[in-house]
């Protein structure tokens, strides 16, 4: 095999493909399609850095600013907090646009996450999301097939495969040099957009380390599904009797791929793990927070009990109270039995909480696992997936956050009732906390997973997609030495 002779067919191949005025107009409306999607993509994310800047500073101030209360009173009144934003969502977005992105810190409630860029919008977010991502996911892979189709198959309609045989040039010369003319052609059109890409996220801010690495990652992972498209367009159009069936043949690849196996792999997932209601499993989570999760434990009783084992633990008895001479010394000991309460009752409340949203994880985790597995029948669903991993804007990054907010909801809440339990002393529930304790409440300073984490939730999907590479090309090569030359 001759380096020589194939790079003079590339560089052949590549003279046609530009020669052809069809192909730069095409290739030229993709990459604008892809500019346009940045645009609107970075548009969004300058609104959601400033909605999330402004937010945090009004719930700093109203929390810091709610003057003498009562800790558990403020535990009631609660805060909120909010997801960090990253400027790699301007590139694909995924499901933050239909999941929210602040939560609300309350004592008694576990709250789901709101505010989310579908509900703020109305319907116009529902009915899909126009990214670099879906122009990447979707259009790349038909500018792919109309760059590729006719490789092969032309040569063998002009009838001049026979004559480039008889040259010298073997087949193996003719893969490499058609596959790098493909390859080549696809850069000069990329190339110029990944580096906007880059230096628009740059000056939004995005040199840190892990953006960096994030935009790695989903380069690597997008020239890999793109070198599945280009491996199965070649094998076409090498397999394929005609140009037009080349075309037809890899169009309906590309619609099953893209269109069909998506949309039947969401209604398999939905089948096979069903998800409750929201209001179906508020009225779970209602039921089991009077009656336990067994559905048989009183939750008075058990607080009580467990209030009593406390009491009795420290020395202290209840009986005693009603001889107590000391006034206010009976009223400590009382306001001291009224936080275990608040203590326990919390305790019970986060048990149950804890219960059903894992439980809802991990439904929605079985879901993902069901679109992990259609990745091995569908490149475009295994891209997807990892796409949206790697710029952290899939459910697992969404569940990182809400998992750690109610960690310190958790232990916010728990701070209060500490507060309260410990200095109300004699005057009970009519002491007041004042300014200090708001300003001295843990910070929320939740940090987002490293950039891989997204690997390592969907590594199935990372798989499939190089497997989807190694199989393209393969096939591809196979076909390229059993071309037909008629």
């Amino acid at each position: 095999m001759s380096a020589f002779m194939i790079k003079h067919v590339a560089r052949k191949e590549v003279r046609e493909i530009v020669r052809d005025g069809r192909m730069r107009l095409l290739g030229v409306i993709v990459i604008i399609l892809a500019l346009a999607a940045l645009a609107f993509g970075a548009q969004q994310a300058i609104r959601a850095q400033e909605a999330r800047d402004n937010a945090m500073e009004r719930a700093q101030k109203q929390w810091e600013g709610q003057g003498e209360r009562n800790p558990h009173s403020a535990a009631h009144y609660g805060t909120h907090v909010f997801a960090p934003t990253s400027v790699v969502t301007a590139i694909d977005p995924g499901v933050s646009p239909y999941l929210g992105r602040s939560v609300e810190i309350k004592a008694h409630k576990r709250s789901l996450a709101s505010h989310s860029e579908a509900q703020d919008s109305g319907g116009s977010k529902r009915l899909g999301s126009f990214s670099v991502a879906s122009v990447f996911l979707l259009l790349i892979p038909l500018l792919i097939i109309a760059l590729g189709y006719g490789l092969w198959s032309r040569e063998r309609e002009r009838g001049t495969l026979r004559q480039v045989l008889s040259t010298g040039v073997n087949q193996s010369e003719l893969f490499w040099g058609k596959t790098l003319a493909l390859f080549f052609v696809l850069l000069i059109l990329l190339i110029p957009a990944a580096l906007i890409i880059v230096g628009v996220l740059w000056g939004l801010g995005g040199g840190d380390e892990k953006t960096l690495v994030r935009l790695g990652l989903l380069a690597l992972s997008y020239g890999v599904y793109f070198g599945v498209f280009a491996g199965l367009t070649l094998f076409a159009s090498a397999i394929a009797r005609t140009s037009r069936g080349a075309l037809v043949t890899m169009v309906g690849l590309w619609g099953f791929f893209c269109l069909v196996t998506p949309r039947a792999a969401t209604e398999v997932a939905g089948i096979l793990q069903p998800l409750p209601s929201q209001a179906e499993l508020g009225r779970q989570v209602a039921q089991s927070l009077k009656t336990g999760l067994d559905g048989e434990t009183d939750k008075d009783v058990f607080i009580e009990a467990k209030v009593a084992d406390r009491l009795e633990a420290e020395g202290i008895s209840e009986d005693a109270l009603e001889f107590f001479t000391d006034e206010a010394e009976a009223q400590r000991i009382k306001t001291y039995k009224d936080g275990l309460i608040l203590k326990f009752t919390a305790e019970w409340e986060n048990a149950i909480f804890d219960h059903y949203i894992k439980k809802f994880d991990d439904q929605v985790g079985a879901q993902e696992s069901v679109m992990d597995g259609v990745s091995l029948l569908s490149p475009y669903v295994a891209m997807r997936t990892l796409s949206a991993a790697l710029s952290g804007t899939d459910f697992a990054h969404h569940r990182h956050f809400t998992a750690y907010a109610e960690a310190w909801r958790q232990g916010f809440v728990d701070s209060l009732n500490q507060a309260f339990a410990e200095k109300a002393g004699a005057q009970g529930w009519s002491y007041r906390a004042g300014p200090e304790l708001w300003k001295n409440a843990p910070p929320f300073a939740y940090q987002p997973p490293k950039p891989t984490y997204g690997l390592d939730v969907h590594f199935l999907s990372a798989l499939a997609l190089l497997g989807w590479l190694l199989m393209a090309f393969v096939l591809a090569r196979w076909a390229a030495g059993r071309v037909r030359v008629v």
